[in-house]
């Protein structure tokens, strides 16, 4: 017998298209050494793109059955498939279809025949019959059938698509008939415009059949050598049919493509063929597919058009996708080349919103059932959009969804795209790629299956948690999109289209070119106790559309502040290691300061829209940073949904004053963009919530917080938020101060002066303090030749490290219960203000966890020596020592000797809550004469 070969065509369309043509294969019993003898499938012609005629053949070794055995042998063919190759496609819906029941009464219309079958038994049977295509049931993509007519059995073929992998068709003859019938070879002839006349002579005529035996142009009655009708057992049948010509018929359908070539001329191809025998056992076989020619004549002219969903600036957001790609289904064109790659360029300021994810889960590649023919099934949680898929090769829309895919090292941001309808299930991954420095966007999809995708609509939901957010000023935005074909002689195809905003969010008028900036802020302590722990909290608050917020500076009252002690800083480490390269997720389980160093909590809220995406972060204590001697460190974990970007590590630079000791808080550049989305940050809140940290002033008068705010055009905010305690009469305010001389007690001699000041924890603190010695005490204009300038105290890392040695006098130390250690240092003779004249000021340089510049002003009331020290911090201090050195750096010179009599000191004492503690006591001398009793003469005035 010659070569011939069968072929069907049907393809199940590809990403998002289904084709499905016919193979109706019934195999044989097979052998188990060699059942396949032959194999080939091949187009009629090789033109890309073009629509041939294509046949189909195989052959099986001979098998005769022997009397001893039984009417079954199980290494005949159960199921055959053709795996045919991606790009080779097939078009159902061109032909009118056939239902079950007019198959199964022989009343086919005549237009739903899309080819002939021939087999060839080993016995020399043969015979020839119609092959139809068939309306599927509600699960099967495709459905062929033919009949053996003179059994009266029919056979039916399933075509589905390669899901899987390259959408490719494949078709497989199920429950082959399996009896003593033996079949050697099969033929099938597909017709690539099943209306063509060409056809006409091949075509089964109804009229010129009323048997309904299912004749063609072949009878399939069996025949003898002398022409007469025979049985299958007449030893004198032959191989060939009975010739009986029927007049010819013809289609009353429109010429319309049923099949179609690829649409590239790539080498490489082949057909693959597969028998699943009774017993189990599987075989395979292969032809090369020829390659194909003509690829030049193919057109390739596909269009996109994406706009927002809304035409506001600075707002949350969806996206329409409209991607046509024209489709020419003539039955003398080619058809055009197929969509290989798309990739959509979004203009920067489109984004990605932070606040997409929240809520969201992530569907992964085994939900989606990639790598396989089955449907998706993500979780409805990670749906973010809907889909339709239109093919040239479908009966409609294909409707779906758009899933977020779940995120993989290296390719964060995925869509995977799920359509089903037809007995189909497209499930297709694209990639999101975000600019790491300006957050634009590039929306790719590489490999597309060939398939005749005509139009794809895709809407990504809006509303307030829409996946995008609009650019933040109005005007013509440009969409540009490069399609690649499958046919790799033609170059890649850019176009690009244009959409328009037209207001500022919620409506607004459009911005000019500078946004506004008029953010929000609150602060203040939790309860008004003065001098307590209280909780302390601030917000900031940025609106849609307006600067996004890059920098914060605060200012505290005087008299805030926090007890230190017992609390270790986070180290510059910690804070490294949870900044780079230390997961969000990872942080959350396994933080990477210290728990002891947490002071407080954060939340920042970032995203366009109605409902940002809320995070919450830890305030951490920690060290010296940027010049200031404390810092904060805002350690927030970057989790939204299934999302992981790391850890936001902010740093706040406390520098304290040292003059009244309020704080201004200085922070880094606040985050713009994270791995690619601009965070558009929303809101700012700090709580410093540890218990028994932050403190209340004792002071109540009214004060303020007050904030600079920056934006990122420039704008700068001050704010300020009313603070102020209440009832500080009710605390007490006794503090005591002795003050005593050592040294020279002689006239002219220069004495060391000592003072204690002692106050009991829960007390009102000192607000200022001013002691009058008495006449007797003058000073010693000698030891005033080199003070320290204003400048020179100012300079260096801490106050007075720069001022000359000539200019110490003494040596000052604060116990408070805020810090592990006490602040001590030396204690300076610094020049007045320039603005005043006179004596210098005696300032003491109190150094450790933080400094402070307590400064004395020297002058003369009533004949003596007055020092005045007008502002002390608002601070709990349990106990302060001054020393004054004496003798030849003294700064007290004796007018009379001081032993002759008892002296007394003015003390005024001023509390931060407005009350007294004013107090006379005797002047303590190294002197030999010791009163009995000493009166204090202490008032207390409130």
């Amino acid at each position: 017998m010659s070569s011939r070969r069968f072929m069907v065509a049907l393809r199940l369309a590809v990403s998002p298209t289904l084709a499905a043509a016919a193979l109706a294969l019934l195999a044989v019993p097979a052998q188990a050494e060699t059942p396949i003898a032959a194999y080939a499938a091949t187009p009629g012609n090789v033109q890309a793109g073009g629509h041939p005629d294509v046949e189909i053949y195989f052959e099986v070794e001979n098998r005769v059955l022997q009397h001893s055995q039984s009417a079954c042998n199980c290494e005949d063919v159960k199921d055959a498939t053709v795996h045919f190759p991606a790009g080779f496609i097939g078009n159902p819906h061109a032909t009118p279809q056939c239902t079950v029941a007019q198959f199964s009464a022989n009343e086919c219309p005549i237009d739903s025949q899309v080819g002939i079958v021939n087999i060839f038994a080993t016995n020399g049977v043969s015979f020839n019959s119609a092959l139809y295509n068939l309306i599927p049931p509600p699960d099967v993509a495709g459905l062929l059938g033919f009949k053996i007519y003179f059994l009266g059995t029919p056979q039916f073929t399933i075509l589905s698509a390669r899901t899987g992998s390259d959408y490719g068709l494949d078709a497989t003859a199920v429950s082959i008939y399996h009896g003593s019938f033996p079949l050697q070879t099969y033929q099938e002839d597909i017709w690539g415009v099943p209306a063509d006349p060409i056809h006409d002579r091949l075509r089964l005529n109804p009229a010129q059949n009323p048997q309904g035996k299912g004749e063609t142009a072949y009878n399939d009655t069996l025949c003898n050598a002398s022409g007469a009708e025979s049985s299958i057992t007449d030893p004198n049948t032959i191989v060939r049919p009975c010739i009986q010509p029927i007049p010819p018929a013809a289609s009353h359908s429109p010429p319309t493509p049923f099949l179609q070539d690829p649409t590239n001329c790539d080498s490489g191809r082949s057909s693959t063929f597969e028998v699943l025998s009774y017993d189990g056992g599987v075989t395979h076989a292969a032809d090369v597919w020829p390659q194909m020619t003509g690829c030049s004549q193919l057109a390739f002219n596909p269009s996109l058009y994406a706009q927002p969903t809304t035409a506001e600036t600075d707002s949350a957001s969806g996206i329409e996708v409209n991607l046509n790609v024209p489709q020419e289904l003539s039955p003398t064109i080619p058809s055009p080349t197929e969509l290989r790659g798309a990739e959509v360029t979004l203009p920067e300021g489109f984004s990605i919103n932070p606040n997409a994810a929240d809520g969201k889960t992530a569907c992964s590649d085994a939900a989606a059932n990639f790598g396989t023919t089955q449907a998706a099934n993500c979780p409805e949680f990670s749906k973010v959009g809907s889909l339709t898929i239109d093919s040239s090769a479908l009966p409609g829309p294909l409707p779906g969804f758009v899933y977020l895919g779940e995120p993989l090292p290296g390719n964060r941001y995925r869509i995977f795209l799920v359509a089903d309808g037809f007995a189909t299930h497209i499930k297709l991954a694209g990639t999101v790629t975000p600019d790491p420095k300006t957050g634009q966007l590039k929306i790719s999809f590489d490999e597309l299956p060939q398939s005749p995708l005509t139009a794809f609509n895709l809407h990504i939901f809006g509303s307030e948690r829409g996946l995008l957010a609009t650019p933040t000023r109005c005007g013509t935005y440009p969409v540009t999109s490069t399609f690649t074909p499958w046919d790799s002689s033609l170059g890649p195809e850019t176009s690009t289209q244009y959409f328009t905003l037209t207001s500022g969010p919620y409506g607004a008028p459009c911005p000019g070119e500078h946004r506004p900036f008029e953010p929000h802020f609150q602060a203040g302590s939790a309860n008004h106790t003065p001098g307590g722990h209280a909780p302390f909290s601030l917000e900031l608050i940025r609106p849609d559309g307006d600067q996004n917020l890059t920098g914060l500076t605060v200012n505290t009252p005087p008299g805030f502040s926090a007890t230190l002690a017992g609390i270790p800083y986070c180290s510059d480490a910690a804070l490294a290691h949870a900044a780079t390269g230390y997961s969000g997720l990872a942080e959350l389980e396994n933080p990477s300061c210290p728990v002891a160093s947490q002071i407080g909590t954060a939340v920042t809220g970032s995203g366009a829209g109605t409902h940002p995406l809320y995070v919450p972060g830890k305030v951490y204590l920690a060290g010296p940073y940027k010049g200031a001697p404390l810092s904060l460190a805002v350690v927030t974990p970057a989790v939204s949904g299934p999302y992981d970007l790391g850890n936001v590590v902010v740093r706040v630079a406390l520098h304290i004053d040292p003059t009244d000791a309020h704080i201004t808080a200085v922070s880094d550049p606040l985050p713009y963009i994270l791995e690619g989305i601009p965070l558009r940050l929303r809101s700012v809140r700090i709580n410093l919530d540890r218990p028994n940290f932050a403190i209340n002033p004792t002071n109540c008068d009214p004060f303020t917080v007050n904030a600079s705010l920056t934006g990122d055009q420039g704008a700068v905010a001050s704010l300020s938020e009313h603070f102020q305690v209440a009832n500080c009469a009710s605390l007490s305010f006794a503090p005591k101060l002795a003050l005593s001389f050592t040294g020279g007690t002689k006239r002219a001699q220069n004495p060391a002066i000592h003072a204690l000041l002692t106050a009991k924890p829960g007390e009102a603190d000192i607000a200022s303090t001013a002691v009058t010695l008495p006449p007797t005490e003058l000073v010693d204009n000698a030891h005033l030749r080199d003070p320290c300038t204003r400048v020179q105290f100012a300079q260096g890392s801490t106050p007075g490290e720069r001022c000359p040695s000539g200019s110490r006098i003494g040596f000052a130390r604060a116990v408070t219960p805020l810090l592990e250690k006490p602040l001590e240092g030396p204690v300076y003779l610094r020049s007045a203000p320039e603005n005043k004249s006179g004596l210098p000021d005696v300032v003491a340089a109190l150094n450790g966890q933080i400094d402070i510049a307590l400064a004395g002003r020297l002058d003369t009331v009533h004949g003596g020596l007055r020092t005045t020290f007008e502002t002390v911090p608002d601070a709990p201090v349990t106990k302060f020592t001054l020393t004054l050195d004496g003798g030849p750096k003294g700064l007290l010179e004796n007018s009379q000797n001081l032993c002759k009599s008892s002296k007394r000191v003015v003390e005024k004492i001023g509390g931060q809550n407005g009350m007294r503690a004013d107090q006379n006591p005797v002047l303590q001398t190294p002197c030999g004469l010791r009163h009995k009793r000493h009166l204090s003469r202490t008032r207390v005035v409130r």
